[in-house]
């Protein structure tokens, strides 16, 4: 039984979970810390994306880009 309980001891099957925890807390960290500028970032490459383009997003602007 105690040489069953050093082995446990010893073993570093759960070190990878244990690993990953902590690097989910500390990503969830830093998103709460920060959550305003990666909302701002994320805001601007929306805006970035579809508004400051030159892209006619009507039926009619659409026609042009399908062909029919």
């Amino acid at each position: 039984m105690w040489n069953r309980f050093k082995c446990f001891l010893k073993s570093e099957k759960g070190i990878n979970t244990v690993e990953i925890v902590i690097l989910l807390a500390i990503m969830v960290g830093l998103a709460i810390i920060f959550r305003e500028q990666i909302g701002k970032f994320a805001n601007g490459i929306m805006r970035s994306l579809f508004e400051d383009t030159n892209v006619d997003w009507s039926p009619e602007g659409m026609k042009s880009v399908t062909g029919n």
